[in-house]
């Protein structure tokens, strides 16, 4: 808050001492040339912010006091100061908003902005003021125009030469000092630093446009040859020269320089009032000028720095990345390269590389020494097609005549449409083909000890089923012949667990059959309604036992006689019905096959098996498929089973060219749908569909 206070007291000072010295400098009567405070005001409301409005009005007030001696008892005393502080307080929130909290010069956007906001607003103020001093007297009617516009004229200059340097050299730091947000300069184009002769030149350039502006001064005024004061037109050429060298901040100190160097003159050598308004025209002209063409180099210099900023963001990221990136134009050289690149291929440096037919150098011979045309490289074809291209494992040819294993990226650089050139990304794959060997070795072992423990299971399961029929046979035999009751009750049991045990070692035998690639299917000719009314009778028979309805149905449209595997078919048909019958406590099981699609000698046949038992919950649904799962830890337990039927299925069903899915919710039953592939014989054997389709029915 101190600083704040002490900046607002030199704020209400300078204004009354440039106040004073526009009363000073005034070398007519009732006619100011031009009018600073006005520019100090608008400069310090724009850039410091609203506070300095009640600081700017309490400065017009003591200096229409002090320096005219007005009377404060009238109305108009107020009404001026206030018409003033408002007016260009307005203009000052204009500029807030289009130029933002701390008004730059750096596009010509904004500079025209400027003088737009300041030409509207100070001619508002001069005829509303003006028209004050009509209505208290102080002018004619027929003087409101050129009052109007000497003040409009003087108000202007003012502020197209003060207000302008405030913004740029002053008021940041003000706004820094006061503790104020501070936007960044723009840079200004000052060119490297020189030694030498350079280096006297440039100091010799800066001494001649400090020089140059009352130089000019001097020749317009001073010099006896311009006393017609033709010689206006000479400002422009400092300016232009300061403007082109120097930018928005040179341009506004020399366009301050030139208006109080020419007020200066005036008020040494005046001049006939009638030559003050064609001046005070020529020096809006010059300011306009030089601020539009120092806003242009402002814009040259912002977008230069950008591009440098930009062209030194790239080249970090391109020097930072580990993959190695290299350019090409057109004709297939080199134009740039990062360090991976070099780092990768055995290279120095990048002049190495530069101009140099990259297929050529690194991509010229196949793995197997064979020569690599440019014409069928495919890195080149995004020159060809515009489009990318990707070769997941090649090799590139190193500074020292090494190959490495390597995986490219090649993308075209296009402009509207034409080609000018291809970005290469390449990558050294070296240690990951090591580890694809490693995998792929272990993955082979891993086969390797699958299938010799897949043998070595199949092999058992066979062995253990031969004794175990034996004694499935002998206690048949047994049964057969005179028992006591308790002594048929064991001999049931046993017979009952043994071939429990034959299940559980044929499913376990086809299972590793099928793990060693050793289950085969053995297509045929066979009666197809025959055996699916067989299998429907044996299964209809264990479900009475549970007391279910087991009911079947086959489409007319399929043939009596096709080609596939009866026994695999059966299997499939007695895993599916008897996981049916196991998990289906009351109600009905069916079996379903309808005529998918057929043609070029086969068929596709869709089977559905449907029952009313316990559901499969539909996150389980899937894993029901894989081997030894089933739906619920606790369905073992409860209804007994190795979990490999459904897995056996379907690898069956797979093997016939089908799939299988199932469709169920807990509660309501399950579907289980598969398909499967049959070939149709050379001759169609007769048959009596119909009869067949009414015994498996019945």
């Amino acid at each position: 808050m101190g600083r704040r206070l002490f900046v607002g007291l030199i704020f209400v000072l300078l204004y009354l001492l440039l106040d004073r010295m526009t009363v000073y400098f005034q070398m007519w009567h009732g006619v100011s040339a031009w009018y600073p405070p006005v520019g100090l005001g608008l400069a310090m409301m724009a850039g410091m912010g609203w506070w300095f409005a009640p600081l700017m009005y309490l400065a017009g007030t003591v200096a229409s006091l002090v320096n005219y001696g007005e009377s404060p008892a009238t109305l108009t005393f107020w009404l001026m100061n206030f018409l003033v502080v408002g007016g260009y307080g307005c203009v000052a929130l204009v500029l807030k908003r289009i130029l933002g909290t701390n008004p730059r010069f750096n596009t010509l956007r904004g500079v025209l902005q400027f003088v737009f906001a300041t030409f509207i607003g100070s001619f508002c103020v001069a005829f509303l003021g003006s028209a004050l001093f009509l209505h208290d007297n102080i002018i004619r009617p027929n003087e409101l125009l050129s009052a109007a516009l000497n003040w409009w004229i003087g108000d202007t200059t003012s502020l197209l030469c003060f207000a302008p340097l405030l913004l740029v050299h002053v008021v940041p730091w003000l706004r820094r000092y006061v503790g104020l947000p501070v936007v960044p300069h723009q840079l200004e184009f000052l060119g490297r630093r020189r030694t030498g002769f350079r280096s006297l030149f440039r100091h010799l350039d800066g001494v001649l446009q400090l020089l140059g502006v009352p130089a000019t001064i001097w020749v317009v005024f001073g010099w006896n040859l311009a006393r017609s004061f033709e010689l206006y037109y000479l400002f422009f050429l400092p300016i232009i020269w300061i403007a082109v060298r120097r930018g928005i901040r040179g341009v506004t100190l020399a366009i301050a320089e030139l208006t109080f160097g020419v007020m200066l003159m005036l008020w040494a050598s005046p001049v006939d009032l009638h030559l003050l308004g064609p001046l005070q025209f020529v020096l809006l002209t010059v300011s306009l000028t030089g601020l539009c063409l120092g806003s242009l180099i402002a814009e040259r210099v912002e977008t230069h720095r950008t591009a440098a900023e930009n062209e030194e963001r790239v080249r970090l990221l391109l020097d930072s990345t580990g993959e190695a990136i290299y350019g090409l134009d057109v004709n297939g050289r080199c134009v740039f390269s990062n360090p991976a690149c070099l780092r990768l291929l055995g290279y120095a440096g990048p002049a190495d590389l530069m101009g140099k037919n990259m297929h050529k150098l690194m991509h010229h011979t196949r793995p197997d020494g064979s020569p690599y045309p440019a014409q069928e490289c495919p890195l080149l074809e995004a020159f060809r097609t515009g489009m990318p291209a990707h070769l997941p494992e090649e090799i590139a040819w190193r500074a020292d005549g090494t190959s490495i294993p390597v995986e490219f990226w090649s993308h075209p650089v296009l402009r509207d449409g034409a080609n000018f050139g291809a970005v290469v990304t390449f990558v050294d794959i070296t240690e990951r083909k090591r580890a694809e060997d490693a995998l792929l070795r272990a993955k082979e072992t891993a086969e390797s000890a699958n299938r010799s423990k897949s043998e070595f299971v199949a092999n058992m399961s066979h062995e253990i089923r031969t004794p175990m029929n034996g004694i499935i046979g002998m206690a048949d035999l047994l049964l057969d012949t005179e028992l006591a009751a308790e002594q048929r009750e064991f001999l049931e049991l046993l017979k009952t667990s043994a071939d429990s045990l034959l299940v559980l070692l044929n499913d376990i035998l086809d299972f590793s059959k099928i793990e060693a690639g050793k289950l085969d299917l053995d297509p045929v000719e066979f009666a197809f309604h025959q055996t699916i009314t067989d299998t429907v009778k044996i299964m209809r028979f264990r479900a009475s036992q549970k007391g279910l309805v087991l009911n079947g149905c086959l489409s007319p449209s399929i043939p009596p006689i096709l080609v596939g595997d009866p026994a695999r078919i059966r299997q499939v048909l007695i895993n599916l019905l008897g996981n049916a019958i196991k998990f289906t406590q009351q109600g009905e099981i069916s079996l379903d096959v309808d005529r998918e699609s057929s043609g070029a000698g086969l068929m596709t046949l869709h089977f559905r098996v449907r029952d009313s038992g316990i559901g499969i919950p539909r996150e389980q649904q899937r894993r029901i498929f894989e081997a030894f799962t089933q739906a619920d830890s606790s369905t073992t337990r409860k209804y007994g089973g190795t979990g490999l039927g459904l897995a056996i299925t379907t690898r069956l069903v797979e093997m016939m060219g089908g799939k299988i899915w199932v469709e169920s919710e807990p509660g309501h039953g399950s579907t289980f749908h598969f398909t499967a592939i049959f070939g149709l014989p050379a001759a169609n054997v007769e048959s009596s569909t119909q009869k067949i389709t009414q015994g498996i029915s019945s």
